[in-house]
């Protein structure tokens, strides 16, 4: 049985289908790019995260955002976090809403701003 895995690259457009080894070897790429992208991926998997809390008062949610990738499975965790939070105005731009979520070193910052 192959241990080979199939990854599809995100780093630019071109979304090359990268093959990754056992031994951690990378082929398929098009770029020196992908090789980093396609090892982080098989060994821990990161994603930004995009989500909505809740603003005191307002009816339209506060988009927020990972200030950085978060490991992938972290996000079920960190989503059910989100949930809980309402936040209240005034909020700036980039913001930091949640400080080390999870302890995972990643904090949620907000996407706009509310008045």
């Amino acid at each position: 049985m192959s241990s080979d895995k199939k990854v599809t690259c995100l780093v630019c457009p071109r979304g090359c289908i990268m093959t990754v080894t056992s031994d951690l070897k990378v082929s398929g790429n098009f770029c020196a790019r992908g090789i980093p992208y396609a090892l982080q991926e098989v060994k821990e998997p990161k994603r930004n995260l995009t989500y909505v809390v809740k603003v005191e008062g307002h009816e339209v949610p506060l988009p927020v955002r990972t200030e950085q990738m978060i490991a992938k499975h972290l996000i079920p965790a960190v989503v059910n976090e989100l949930r809980k939070i309402v936040v209240k105005a005034p909020i700036e731009f980039n913001s930091i809403i949640v400080e080390n979520i999870l302890d995972s070193g990643v904090n949620i910052i907000s996407s706009a701003e509310v008045k």
